[in-house]
């Protein structure tokens, strides 16, 4: 009987667990605020990114207008964090 009430938190634990997948949003520079990034994608919407200490930089942060790749994330608090952000053109 302990066995099988282990074996079912186990499997409910480990079947709800989602793994984060990195997506990719290509976009232009519009704006920036401290650790906040503002990038206008290819569809006109602006988009809001977080920057934190595991966020890997390409060369070099990214200045208004630079057109920019970036991998992000959901954090645990519903936010797009940023963890990778390269700088495609001008």
């Amino acid at each position: 009987m302990l066995l099988f009430v282990w074996t079912l938190i186990n499997f409910l634990t480990f079947s709800t667990l989602a793994w984060a997948e990195p997506k990719v949003f290509y976009g232009k520079v519009v704006g920036t605020q401290f650790s906040v990034i503002q990038v206008r994608g290819d569809d006109s919407r602006v988009s809001v990114f977080w920057m934190g200490y595991k966020t890997r930089l390409g060369s070099r942060v990214p200045f208004f207008g630079d057109r920019v790749r970036i991998e992000y994330i959901k954090d645990s608090l519903g936010r797009n964090a940023v963890t990778r952000i390269t700088i495609v053109g001008r």
